[in-house]
């Protein structure tokens, strides 16, 4: 029957942490969260089922996870504690000559499964998992897989926030119309950084091949301190120096931009700006824009005066609204959208 144990750790509210189905995919199990808590949803000959249960865990700690396949019922146990017992007429796969094979995916589905869900549910999850134990074969398989892939590393100690490894970045379709006015536009942006390196695209508006705002991290020409900037195309139209970025503490950093007038809010310090440049961003933003966090797409060469990827924790806020990068329209694969690597000091 199926079994399954391993030790798990998130941030994370929801996604997938395995899926498995018969060699015919006439059966199937799904273990996920949702609003933190565990998910269980299978299919087998005699129907379809959902359930959720326990406390919620995506708190940043290590909780022992197990589900079992009993005789009739599914047992899942956290820390190894009962939090859900789900009648099952039948076994969940057929036997074949004796044995029971399932193809185990882990952290994802096969494409072709996501619509026959009992309920529909986001599947990318960040977190970690150790201990692996698929069907009391230890973690024959799983081991072999991720012991090639840097990325599918734990990091060893993490807390809330995103990491950008400064190689790639999360592209966003955000509505920026001002509701109290129909021709207006609000671009109102907080970011909590711990950059890891003195340069990088943080946040930006793309609009063809063109970079109508963007805010960036550059180095200063003086050893302990570097510069925020916000760029329209490849002009500079407000900068702030900041003493030491890449240290252990979070920098707050705020851009406030209508089409009259542009503030930028580094710490406690201030920059404002009412450069005829932001005719040029008022053009975009009547057209369409897309938003990238932690670099650019491929543009021409010299669309905007730093191209280089974001390396560090961000966390971002557009419009009061907590960008969750599990719901970017694209991610790069390396980002980590719930763990960052704590600094041990």
């Amino acid at each position: 029957r199926f079994t399954a144990e391993f030790d798990f750790r998130t941030y994370d509210a929801e996604g997938i942490i395995l899926y498995a189905e018969s060699l015919d995919n006439s059966a199937w199990i799904l273990l996920a969260l949702r609003d933190g808590k565990i998910e269980i949803q299978f299919k087998n000959e005699f129907g379809t089922k959902v359930t959720s249960g326990g406390k919620a865990i995506n708190d940043g700690l290590w909780h022992i996870i197990s589900v079992e396949e009993l005789e009739h019922s599914i047992s899942v146990k956290i820390a190894k504690e009962a939090v859900m017992s789900i009648n099952s007429p039948g076994t969940l796969f057929k036997q074949s000559q004796g044995f029971l094979e399932t193809k185990v995916y882990i952290a994802g589905l096969p494409r072709k499964v996501g619509n026959a869900l009992v309920k529909q549910i986001n599947p990318r999850l960040d977190g970690c998992i150790r201990a692996w134990n698929l069907m009391n074969q230890g973690h024959s398989g799983v081991k072999e897989v991720i012991q090639e892939k840097q990325s599918k590393h734990c990091l060893v100690s993490v807390g809330r926030g995103s990491f950008y490894p400064g190689t790639g970045m999360a592209a966003f379709q955000i509505n920026y119309n001002n509701l109290d006015s129909a021709e207006d536009w609000l671009i109102n942006v907080t970011l909590s950084i711990r950059s890891s390196t003195d340069t990088g695209v943080m946040f930006a508006l793309v609009s063809n091949e063109t970079v109508p705002l963007a805010l960036s991290i550059v180095d200063s020409n003086s050893s302990d301190s570097q510069k925020i900037i916000v760029t329209i195309g490849n002009i500079t139209v407000a900068h702030l120096e900041s003493k030491k970025l890449c240290t252990p503490r979070k920098v707050q950093v705020g851009l406030l931009v209508t089409k009259q007038e542009l503030e930028l809010s580094v710490d406690s310090h201030t920059d404002r700006s009412n450069s005829e440049h932001l005719s040029v961003l008022n053009q975009a933003m009547m057209a369409n824009v897309v938003t990238y966090l932690g670099g650019l797409p491929d543009v021409p060469l010299g669309a905007a005066p730093v191209t280089a990827f974001y390396n560090g924790c961000m966390e971002v806020k557009v419009n009061n609204r907590q960008l969750d990068l599990d719901e970017a329209i694209s991610k790069h694969n390396d980002i980590r959208s719930h763990s960052c690597p704590l600094i041990m000091q």
